[in-house]
């Protein structure tokens, strides 16, 4: 019997080629994260940005407001000789600081913007001074009108905006870019995620082809060699029936690998287009690592900036969490039962208990009707509604949520959530269910989403919502929905 032939080994060409077929995609890939991690910083950076330059224009014009409510009592009190009017005089006299002390930090590292505020300070201190002399030469009756009628106090008024029209007008400035920066981050991270995975399929296609072709051209090889060899004929075919099946498994994971790649471009698209969720977990994963294993060796200042890092991707993912969910509402699809309002307030009562703990919150739940609806977007409507009561009464004692029903009409309820909370401006009342629109600053958390949310579901119901409210004095949201037929079974 003839000796068995040693073992085959791959030959130096064929572990070339399994080696590029190995490190390509591999190269490829890590490019791609280091890529998603470098957009994903940036897109971070300018989000954090983008919202500073937001608080600097809120500060501007609160400082220009307590600026015209100086003047504005002053001139009803040199007018009318009632004390009356110098309230908001006082008022804005004793907030001025603090409103300056707000913005100077806001522009720590901008000293062009930290010129132009102390400018605006200095000015303020000298029309201080000018209407202290007036009011003092009011009550002495001496002459006052000449400083007026010089418009002493006009220059000094005129000169306050100026500054701070430059310092709204720089602000506005980089607030464009840094919103620009970030749409171009966005769409440079889509279309370069797209393309790389597109390459990365494509190579793993070309090296699996290329090696089925060399194995193919092997098995040709060894099928015209075992043709000269009669004694070894039965050898052979058994070896090529092993050599086709493992073709034929070679040929289906190389199918499966082809058809997963295409499912992964299928998911990384949905990723980076909607929501690019998984990397911002990464980041606020890594964050919560490090500060559990560094925090001892870092400085106050590194600290804070990890905190930072760590609430940025946090608020990020649930930005995008919410998105995603509102982009989803227009396509689900409504499930109308005739649902007791009642039982539905009590469930998102019971859901917000945590919000409600330790605080003095005096709800008012009146009789609710039955409506026709969804009832889990409803129930999603009063977690947003009541949700906002108790977060805009955070600062109320004690805070005061009513909810109740109004006259509507015999096809439609008309549904109210009443609070004591801060309220707001009806001038800005039409940004208020806009997506991102935000009527308040960062004391009070949120996306901007959930009103936005609300007046969706409620609009895919047939029916409407609207607000009322002054600053300082609660607000009342309204909604409208379709009443359901009497004979109709009940959902709670």
């Amino acid at each position: 019997m003839a000796d068995a032939a040693p073992p085959s080994t791959p030959s130096e060409p064929f572990r070339r080629l399994l080696t590029r077929a190995v490190l390509i995609p591999f190269v490829l890939l890590a490019a791609l994260a280091v890529a998603l991690a470098v957009g994903v910083t940036t897109l971070v950076r300018s989000a954090r940005l983008t919202e500073r330059s937001d608080q600097v224009l809120t500060q501007a014009a609160r400082l220009r407001e307590l600026l015209v409510d100086r003047e504005t009592a002053l001139r009803g009190y040199l007018l009318s000789g009632n004390d009356a009017f110098l309230e908001p005089l006082v008022v804005a006299d004793d907030q001025l600081p603090g409103a300056f002390q707000r913005a100077r930090a806001l522009e720590v590292d901008e000293p062009e913007q930290l010129h132009r505020l102390a400018r605006v300070e200095r000015l303020a201190a000298e029309w201080h001074d000018f209407a202290a002399l007036e009011r003092q030469n009011f009550l002495e009756g001496k002459d006052y009108i000449t400083a007026v009628a010089r418009g002493s106090g006009n220059v000094l008024m005129e000169g306050m905006r100026a500054e701070l029209d430059g310092l709204v007008t720089v602000e506005q400035v980089r607030r464009q870019a840094r919103a620009r920066t970030a749409a171009w981050m966005g769409r440079v991270l889509f279309a370069g995620g797209v393309t790389w995975v597109l390459v990365l399929a494509a190579v793993l296609a070309y090296w699996g082809r290329r090696q089925l072709l060399e194995l193919s051209a092997g098995h040709d090889a060894a099928v015209a060699g075992l043709e000269q060899q009669n004694l070894a004929l039965r050898t052979a075919e058994r070896e090529i029936r092993e050599l086709n099946a493992s073709l034929e498994r070679r040929v289906e994971e190389r199918t499966a690998a082809l058809h997963a790649a295409l499912q992964e471009l299928e998911a990384f698209t949905y990723s980076v287009s909607h929501d690019l969720r998984a990397p911002l977990r990464q980041v606020a994963g890594f964050a919560e690592i490090l500060d559990a294993s560094a925090a001892p060796k870092l400085d106050e200042n590194e600290r804070r900036a990890l905190a930072t890092l760590r609430d940025s991707a946090r608020r990020s993912g649930q930005l995008m969490d919410d998105l995603l969910r509102f982009s989803r509402m227009s396509r689900q699809e409504l499930r109308t039962l005739a649902v007791d309002l009642g039982a539905l307030v009590q469930s998102a009562r019971e859901s917000l208990a945590g919000e409600a703990e330790g605080r003095d919150v005096r709800w008012k739940v009146g009789p609710l009707p039955v409506v026709r609806a969804d009832p889990s977007m409803l129930l999603l409507v009063w977690r947003n509604l009541l949700g906002n009561a108790l977060k805009y009464t955070r600062k109320a004692s004690p805070a005061s949520i009513e909810v109740g029903t109004l006259p509507g009409t015999a096809a439609e309820d008309v549904l109210y959530v009443r609070d004591n909370g801060v309220g707001f401006d009806m001038a800005h009342a039409d940004r208020l269910f806009g997506v991102f629109q935000r009527l308040h600053g960062a004391e009070f958390e949120g996306t901007g989403i959930g009103l936005a949310s609300v007046r969706r579901i409620v609009e895919r119901h047939g029916g409407r919502v609207w607000a009322e409210s002054s600053p300082g004095r609660g607000a009342t949201f309204y909604l409208s929905l379709p009443r359901a037929p009497p004979a109709e079974a009940v959902v709670g």
